[in-house]
C-alpha cells in the first residue's frame, strides 16, 4: 500500500520527467473521478500546462497554468508516472493525462481504490483542511510535533496514526519511528518530555527519509512500484527476530486494531500493556 515514501518517490520521479501540456484526459474506468463528475476533470485539465509537481500526505499533485491543481489519492494500489508511448498504456491504467509533447502521465490501480479529482487553488486549503503538518517540511519541528501530542493521554503509537496530528506515517513507520527513540508504543503521547520529544521528531524525519532513498536505490525506472515497506526495517513484521541493537527478541502485540512491533528491552521505558 502506497504511504508518505512512495507518493514522494513518485513526486520526485515526476519532476524529473518534466512537465509538458495535457492534450487530452483519457478516464478508462467509470468512478475514478470521486465525488466529482466526470466531465469536470477533462474540461478544467485538457489544453492546460503542467506548471509543477507536489504532495499532500499521501497524495500526489499535478498543479496546472490555469490556478487548478489534480489531486491523485493512491489508494491501495495507486501508482502515477510518465510512460513514453500513449497507445500503449499499462496494464491497469485507470486515468490518463496525454501529453501535447509525446506520452502520457499513467495512473495505474490495480485495485481501484484510488480516484483522481481536480480543485481550484484557492480551495486547497479547505480540501486539505482536516490534514496535520508534514514530516518531511522544514517547518516541522520539534515544538510542532509537541503541539500535535501535546494534551492526549492516548498512547503514542496509535496517535502517530492520526492524519490530522502528522501526515504519512502509517503503521510501519510510526513503530519504527518509535523503535528509532526508543519509546515505548504505550506511553501516553502527552506525557513525553521534551528530551523523548527531539528523539521522536528526528526519528520520524530519519525513518521517512530514508525510506525515500531506499525506495530509489531498489528501483531503476518510474514504472517499478515502489513498496518502501518491503525494504530494510528495525522491527516491523520481524517478531522473534532479534533487536538490531540489543539482540532481545522483537515482540508483536496488537494495538487500536494494528499490529505494533517493538523491542521489550531497547523500548523499556513505560511499560507495554498489551491489547490497548
Amino acid at each position: 500500500m502506497p504511504e508518505l515514501p512512495e507518493a514522494e518517490y513518485m513526486v520526485r520521479r515526476l519532476r524529473e520527467s518534466g512537465t509538458g501540456t495535457i492534450s487530452q484526459v483519457k478516464v478508462l474506468r467509470p468512478g475514478m473521478t470521486g465525488d466529482q463528475p466526470a466531465r469536470r476533470l477533462p474540461r478544467l485539465a485538457a489544453g492546460q500546462a503542467i506548471t509543477g509537481y507536489g504532495r499532500r500526505a499521501k497524495s500526489v499533485l499535478i498543479q496546472l497554468a490555469n490556478a487548478h491543481t489534480i489531486r491523485i489519492r493512491l489508494g491501495m494500489s495507486g501508482h502515477v508516472y510518465r510512460v513514453a508511448d500513449a497507445a500503449a498504456l499499462p496494464k491497469h491504467t485507470r486515468l490518463a493525462f496525454l501529453l501535447r509533447e509525446g506520452g502520457a502521465l499513467a495512473f495505474e490501480d490495480a485495485r481501484t481504490f484510488g480516484d483522481v479529482t481536480i480543485h481550484a487553488d484557492a480551495d486547497l486549503p479547505q480540501v486539505f483542511a482536516d490534514l496535520g503538518p508534514e514530516p518531511l517540511d522544514a517547518s516541522f519541528t520539534p515544538a510542532v510535533l509537541a503541539q500535535a501530542l501535546a494534551g492526549s493521554r492516548a498512547p503514542v503509537k496509535p496517535l502517530l496514526l492520526d492524519q490530522s496530528r502528522v501526515v504519512g506515517l502509517g503503521n510501519i513507520w510510526a513503530a519504527e519511528a518509535l523503535w528509532q527513540a526508543r519509546i515505548s508504543p504505550t506511553a501516553p503521547a502527552g506525557a513525553l518530555n521534551p528530551k523523548q520529544i527531539r528523539a521522536l521528531h528526528k526519528a520520524v524525519v530519519g525513518v521517512l527519509t530514508q525510506a525515500v532513498a531506499n525506495t530509489f536505490r531498489a528501483t531503476e525506472t518510474a514504472a517499478d512500484f515502489p513498496e518502501a515497506d518491503l525494504l530494510a526495517v528495525a522491527v516491523y513484521q520481524r517478531e522473534g527476530q532479534p533487536c538490531r541493537r540489543c539482540r532481545k527478541s522483537i515482540e508483536r502485540f496488537v494495538q487500536a486494531g494494528r499490529s505494533t512491533f517493538y523491542c521489550p528491552v531497547c523500548q523499556s521505558g513505560t511499560a507495554i500493556v498489551k491489547g490497548i
